[in-house]
């Protein structure tokens, strides 16, 4: 079941994709001539992706470039000034706010139009590659890698193979829907305040805080905002301990909440950054899916004979360094995002 997730996750990505608005100028010209059967297959294609994507503006010249020798030599001249050359049609011309790309004849196709229209929205985003990659770092976080030293020490006792997939099942449900949680609250608040001029600043200042107190603090076994209060912790204790999938799933949900400081704070700078991306919900699954990935192996590795006691040790041996790695990252996105949303204000 958890991969069958992971497949619908990765399967989504390539579901065509909905947009209402993109980053800069999105524009593309299709040359075509009239006697030109190639062309008459591809231009249909061009027009289905404009259709799906009205932020693409489009121009469509036809003319007699196998005929007509003039014609030929002027579309050659205007290709070569963006340093291209072209040895037929149909050719279009990809456009984004000045950086140039060329498709001809059997390269137009909507997987290539699709792909291009992803770079470009990601031009001034961190990449769906750079997401995945943070969710795979911060899915190794000391705050998870002692959750699950402390549940794998319960899952050893479970020995029916069903019951350990239901407990793992329900966890990995339960930070999953935890992150849809937050995802809901913070983009409909960040929607609602992000009219105020300088919300953008503050919430950058706060993450940069957040990631400066991991780097203070990388060296201290007990932090003052990173730290689980005693009551939770008999709560973490008691859903463990039930080795049901219903108190694994609140377990998850319950982590994800409380150690929103230690694990949340990287997912809501992203969050922030393509808010309005409209590639945003690729970003969540992505993320989520880096994150995910670490446990997934951890509860497989338990299964097949991991001592739990072997990832405390290793937390404990390396804490300092993760708290300190994960605190540059955290660091360096939040100084990202405050120079992102300087750059986007003095667009305007």
């Amino acid at each position: 079941m958890v991969f069958c997730a992971i497949g619908l996750g990765v399967l989504l990505l390539f579901l065509p994709l909905q947009r209402v608005a993109a980053q800069g100028t999105l524009s593309l010209e299709f040359y075509g001539d009239p006697a030109c059967s190639h062309c008459q297959e591809k231009e249909p294609i061009v027009k289905d992706f404009v259709a799906r994507h009205p932020e693409v503006f489009a121009t469509y010249v036809h003319k007699n470039y196998l005929s007509n020798a003039t014609a030929w030599q002027e579309l050659n001249d205007y290709f070569a000034s963006f340093d291209y050359s072209i040895t037929g049609i149909p050719v279009l011309l990809l456009n984004n706010s000045g950086k140039i790309q060329v498709l001809t004849g059997g390269e137009i196709t909507s997987i290539a139009l699709e792909a291009w229209l992803v770079g470009a929205l990601e031009d001034e985003e961190i990449t769906l590659w750079g997401t995945f990659l943070l969710g795979l770092a911060f899915g190794g976080t000391p705050c998870i890698l002692l959750i699950m030293s402390v549940l794998g020490t319960s899952l050893v006792a479970v020995e029916e193979r069903k019951k350990y997939l239901a407990i793992s099942f329900g966890l990995i449900l339960g930070f999953i829907t935890a992150y849809a949680i937050i995802s809901i609250i913070f983009l409909t608040f960040w929607i609602l305040i992000e009219v105020l001029a300088y919300v953008q600043y503050v919430f950058g200042a706060i993450l940069l805080s957040i990631g400066i107190w991991q780097i203070i603090e990388f060296k201290k076994e007990k932090s003052a905002i990173f730290g689980t209060p005693t009551r939770v912790k008999l709560w973490l204790k008691t859903f463990i301990e039930k080795q049901s999938m219903l108190y694994s799933f609140l377990l998850g949900i319950l982590f994800t909440f409380v150690k929103i400081p230690c694990v949340g704070g990287p997912y809501l700078a992203i969050l922030a950054n393509v808010a309005q991306n409209p590639l945003l919900i690729y970003y969540i699954i992505l993320y989520n899916l880096g994150m995910i990935l670490p446990i997934v192996i951890l509860l497989i590795a338990f299964r097949i004979g991991l001592q739990s006691n072997r990832i405390n040790t290793f937390r404990e041996k390396y804490r300092s360094y993760l708290r300190f790695a994960s605190g540059l990252l955290l660091t360096g996105l939040a100084i990202y995002f405050l120079i992102t949303a300087i750059l986007s204000q003095l667009k305007t």
